[in-house]
Order: C-alpha cells, then structure tokens, then sequence
C-alpha cells in the first residue's frame, strides 16, 4: 500500500514539474510574443514619425514656394496687375493658412504618437525591472529568512540572530519573520540540528496564533512534514496524517520548494532522490510562512540552498 501510493505521489510529483515546465514555456512564449509585438508597434510608430515629418517638410517647401511666388508678384510694378496680385495674396494667404493648421494638427499627431511611444518603451523598462526585482527577492530570500521572535509559542527560543529555534520542554510552533513570495518558486532549507521530532513546513500566521501555536492538521492553519515521514495538510483530509517513506533525522538538510502560483509545497533532502508534494489552498487571504513544529528539538535556517 505504501510502495502504491509512493508512485502515486512520484507520479504526481512528476506530473506538477512537468505542469510547472509547461507553464514556464507558456510564459516564456507569451514573453516573446509581447516582446515581438511591442517591437511591431514601435517599428509602426516609427515609420509613422518619419512619414509625418516627410509631409511637415513637403508642407513647410511648399509655404516657403507660395511665399516666393507672391514675393516675385510684388515686384510687377504694372497698375494694371495689382488687383490679380490682390486676388493671388489672398488665395496665397488663404492656402498658408490651411497649410498652418494642416501642420499644426500633423505636429499634434506627431506629439501623440511620441507620447504612445514613451509610454510603451516606460511599460517596458517597468516590466523588465520588475521581473528583475522579483527574481532577485527569490533568489536573496533564504539570506534573509529568520525566525520570529514574536509569532511563537511560550517556549521556543530563537538565537544566532535569528537563524536557529529550540524547544526542549514541549511543542510548539515558530514561525519566520518574512512571508513566502506568492510568485515564482521559492527555495529554502532548514538543517535538523539537534532531537528526534522534526515537523517543517508552511503556515498561515494569523490561524495558527489563534491556535496558541500549537496543533497540526486539517483546520490548523499549516502544512507540515514529519522526521518519521507523516505528512498533515489543513485543508485535505486525504492526506493529513498518512505516513510516507519520506523520513529525516538529525543532521540532515531538508530544502523546501513553494509556489503559491502552482499551489504546492514540495520537501527533499539533500543528497537523496526522494520527495514530497502536497497541495496547498491559496483560496485564503493569507500569506504563508515557512514554521517549524518543535518538539524538543533544534532547528536552523541555512542561508544557502545546498545543491
């Protein structure tokens, strides 16, 4: 029965990397089809500006020929002129005038589409800067996870600045000052210091404070693994409490994998190929924290993802 549902949760390990691998090809083609559709529209723009300045100078010749024809006219000293030249200027004048307006609304226009343009390269720069932002918050998150000293119970005892938590009279949670980024995938690694019960994981603050920080399972707030291979959900029953052969102990690294977009949370230990997924709710509007469960044991926060 075990082996069984073993495969079940290879299975559906595999089959959420490869969902995962989906989605991040899908989004790196919806990134390519927007980057080569903001530069269609930046080449359209383009060749538009041109051709506006190309009827501007065409207009600005053609003003500056009427001027000289009605330069040239002037100097027709004939009495008998006067009244064409007369009736030319205003025609002339009439023309430049239609011209004026023509060019003014063509520089209007031309303002227009510069100010599209700015717009699309400004949403661009922010889009590109804030994916880079958001890498960057992944990726320094395990250097700057701590355990809180605040949302804990009675006796735990966070030291090393924040990096190790200890309980050795009885269970309660601890959990880390900074919450899990709802996108991308996150990485972090808790080192299994010193005991024999170890329960790691995720959690929602504000329900697990109302549990006075203690109690695991479905309605508690947390989704957690423990040493001897129990895994508790708060929201699936189906999976809260089943034991798996997924077991750690003291020493050992245990590095946790969250994507609060793809909905799981998956355990591994390091240098061993095994793992395991559980699904996690997002439908609550809260956000996750990686927690221990200490049951007179010692824990600590490792900067460092191991490889």
């Amino acid at each position: 029965m075990n082996k069984n549902l073993e495969i079940e949760k290879i299975n559906l390990f595999n089959q959420m990397s490869q969902q995962l691998d989906e989605k991040q090809q899908e989004y790196q083609k919806i990134l390519k089809e927007q980057q080569n559709k903001d530069q269609n529209e930046i080449d359209e723009l383009t060749a538009k500006l041109k051709q506006k300045e190309k009827e501007n100078q065409n207009f600005k010749e053609l003003i500056e020929q009427k001027s000289q024809e009605i330069t040239n006219l002037k100097k027709q000293n004939e009495q008998d002129k006067l009244q064409i030249i007369k009736t030319l200027e205003d025609q002339k004048n009439k023309e430049i005038q239609e011209m004026t307006q023509k060019i003014n609304q063509k520089e209007s226009e031309f303002q227009t589409i510069q100010r599209q343009l700015d717009q699309i390269n400004q949403e661009k720069l922010e889009k590109e800067k804030q994916s880079k932002l958001e890498l960057e918050k992944i990726k320094q998150y395990p250097k700057t996870l701590l355990f809180s000293n605040t949302y804990k119970g009675a006796n735990c005892q966070v030291s090393e600045g924040g990096k190790v938590v200890e309980n050795s009279n009885s269970s309660y949670y601890c959990l880390c000052e900074q919450a899990i980024p709802k996108n991308g995938k996150t990485l972090f690694a808790f080192q299994m210091i010193s005991g024999t019960c170890f329960y790691i994981g995720i959690g929602f603050r504000d329900i697990i404070q109302k549990n006075n920080y203690q109690c695991t399972g479905v309605g508690n707030g947390s989704y957690m693994i423990y040493s001897s291979g129990y895994t508790f959900s708060h929201h699936n029953k189906d999976v809260n409490g089943k034991q798996l052969s997924f077991t750690f102990t003291t020493n050992d690294v245990i590095i946790i994998e969250v994507s609060i977009e793809h909905k799981y949370i998956k355990w591994m230990r390091q240098n061993n190929p095994l793992a395991t997924v559980l699904e996690i709710d997002t439908s609550i509007s809260q956000e996750l924290y990686p927690c221990v469960f200490n049951v007179n044991s010692k824990v600590k926060i490792l900067d460092n993802i191991p490889n």
